[in-house]
C-alpha cells in the first residue's frame, strides 16, 4: 500500500496516534475524519514588524511580508501554511487556489504538476496546508506524514545582523508605520544600535546568554569589510574554538576581498564553520573554494535543482543551504537531502524573515532529513514576542534547539485576532514587495548596493 492510501485508510480506520480501542469509537472516528477534498483556499497577505537590520540589500523595512494560507476541506478541517511574501507570488497564489480547489490533499504530486508553472514557494505554501490538514484529518504530526523524525528536535544558529537602533529618530518617521511604536520604552525592541565589532560581539554574547546557540553566523556585507573581519576575531577570542562561526557577505565583496578574508581569519584561527557567498556566480565561488580550500556555503549560486549540474562540474561549494520555499516544498526538500549525500555536500537551512507557522514546518522538516547535520539559520528571533501569528507565545529555542511542536499537522494554530491585525498593517503600510534600500537611504542618501 503506497502512503497515501495508507494515510487515508488510518483516517477510516481512526488513527490518532494509536488504535481505535473499540468498533463503536473507530466509526466515531472516521464520521469526523471525512474525505479530504479542498473546497476552498484562502490566502491573507500579512505584514509583520521587522526591526532595522542591515544586509548587502540595504536596510529592512519597518515591515516584513508572508502570504498566509487556509485550505479547508470538505470535512471541515482546515489546513494552514505560510510562504514568502509580496505581490506577484500573492496573485501566483490566488491563481494556484483556483487549480487545486477540488483536489484531495493527499494528491501532492499532482499539485505540484499543476502548480509547476508558478513560483517554487507558492506550491510550497499550499504543500504544506495540504500537510497540515491531513495531519489533522489523521492526528499524526507533519514530520510523521513525511517519513518520520530522525530527531526529536532540530538544532539553530544565532543569526545575528548589524543593525541600527529601533528608535532610530530618522526611522520612526517613516511614512510606512501604522503601529504605535516608538523611542525608549516603546520601541521596537532594545538591542540597539549595532554597527561596530565591538557592539556585535556583545550581542552575540547576549544571544548565546538568552537562547543557548552554540554556532554563530554573521550577515557581512554591510561594514567595511575590515571591520566585519574584525568581528570575527573578537567573537573567535570572546567564545572559543569550540564555538563555530560563520561569515556572509552576500556576493558583496569582489574576488580580492574574498581571498584576503580567508586569510585573515586563518591568522586570527577563527573557527569558521563555513564561508557563505561571499562573491557573486558559481564560477567566482569556485575560484575562491580552489584558491583557499575554504569551506564555500550557498543560498545564491544553487538554489535550484537546475543549479546543481553546474555545480558538480565546477565545484564552487561544500554545503548547501536548503529552503523548503525556494526549492518547492518540504518533499523538494527532503530530494535536495538524498542529492547532497551523492555528491559528498553537507545541508543546512536557509532563512528569511517569517512567523511561526513556517517556524513550525522548519522543524519539521529538519527533523526528517538526515543529512541536515548544520545547524539550521532562522530570523525567529527578530520577530518581537506577541507578534507572531499563531496562538500563544513565539515557539521557544531552548540551548540553540527547537522541538519538535505537539499536535497533529503542524503541531500550531493561527490567531485569527492577531492574523487579522497583521493583515491590517499590510493594507494600511502600502508595502508590497520588500525594499530594503528605501529604508537604507533615509539614514545613507543615496545609498548604493556596490562591491567592497
Amino acid at each position: 500500500m503506497d502512503r497515501r492510501s495508507w494515510l487515508k485508510s488510518a483516517a477510516l480506520a481512526g488513527v490518532t496516534g494509536g488504535l481505535a480501542t473499540s468498533t463503536d469509537e473507530a466509526l466515531a472516528k472516521a464520521a469526523s475524519n471525512g474525505p479530504l477534498k479542498i473546497v476552498s483556499v484562502k490566502v491573507t497577505p500579512i505584514a509583520l514588524p521587522d526591526p532595522p537590520i542591515l544586509a548587502a540589500s540595504g536596510c529592512h523595512g519597518p515591515y516584513f511580508l508572508r502570504n498566509i494560507v487556509e485550505v479547508k476541506t470538505d470535512s471541515g478541517r482546515v489546513g494552514i501554511g505560510e510562504t514568502r511574501g509580496g505581490e506577484e507570488r500573492r496573485m501566483q497564489l490566488l491563481e494556484a487556489a483556483k487549480r487545486v480547489t477540488g483536489q484531495d490533499c493527499f494528491s501532492l504530486r499532482a499539485t505540484r504538476e499543476q502548480l509547476k508553472d508558478l513560483d517554487n514557494s507558492v506550491y510550497a505554501g499550499i504543500e504544506l496546508a495540504c500537510l497540515d490538514a491531513a495531519g489533522k484529518a489523521t492526528g499524526r504530526r507533519l514530520c510523521d506524514l513525511i517519513g518520520g523524525p530522525v530527531r526529536d528536535k532540530v538544532e539553530f544558529a544565532a543569526y545575528l545582523f548589524y543593525r541600527y537602533a529601533a528608535d532610530h529618530p530618522t526611522l520612526l518617521k517613516d511614512s510606512r508605520l501604522v503601529d504605535d511604536r516608538g523611542s525608549g520604552d516603546k520601541a521596537l525592541d532594545q538591542w540597539g544600535e549595532v554597527r561596530s565589532a565591538d557592539s556585535m560581539t556583545d550581542m552575540a554574547a547576549a544571544f548565546r546568554k538568552k537562547w543557548g546557540f552554540r554556532v554563530l553566523k554573521l550577515k557581512a556585507g554591510v561594514l567595511p569589510p575590515k571591520e566585519e573581519l574584525k568581528t570575527m576575531r573578537l567573537m573567535a577570542e570572546r567564545f572559543g574554538p569550540d564555538v563555530p562561526l560563520r561569515i556572509d557577505p552576500n556576493a558583496r565583496w569582489t574576488i580580492d576581498t574574498a581571498i584576503r578574508g580567508v586569510d585573515d581569519m586563518r591568522r586570527h584561527e577563527v573557527p569558521l564553520e563555513y564561508y557563505e557567498d561571499p562573491v557573486r556566480g558559481q564560477k567566482a565561488m569556485a575560484a575562491i573554494r580552489d584558491y583557499t580550500g575554504a569551506v564555500m556555503s550557498t543560498n545564491m549560486c544553487v538554489t535550484e535543482f537546475e543549479h546543481i549540474p553546474d555545480a558538480v562540474r565546477d565545484k564552487p561549494i561544500d554545503v548547501v543551504l536548503g529552503d523548503h520555499h525556494g526549492w518547492g516544498g518540504i518533499s523538494a526538500f527532503q530530494e535536495l537531502g538524498r542529492i547532497c549525500e551523492i555528491f559528498g555536500w553537507q545541508l543546512s537551512q536557509h532563512s528569511n524573515n517569517h512567523a511561526g507557522i513556517t517556524m513550525a514546518a522548519m522543524i519539521h522538516a529538519g527533523s526528517t532529513i538526515p543529512q541536515l547535520k548544520l545547524a539550521s539559520d532562522t530570523h525567529y528571533v527578530w520577530l518581537v514576542e506577541g507578534a507572531d501569528i499563531i496562538q500563544g507565545a513565539n515557539l521557544p529555542i531552548r540551548n540553540g534547539f527547537m522541538k519538535i511542536p505537539e499536535g497533529p499537522g503542524l503541531g500550531v494554530a493561527i490567531d485569527p485576532d492577531r492574523l487579522a491585525r497583521a493583515h491590517e498593517v499590510w493594507k494600511k503600510s502600502g508595502m508590497r514587495d520588500r525594499d530594503d534600500q528605501t529604508t537604507i537611504r533615509m539614514i545613507q542618501p543615496g545609498w548604493e548596493r556596490k562591491l567592497l
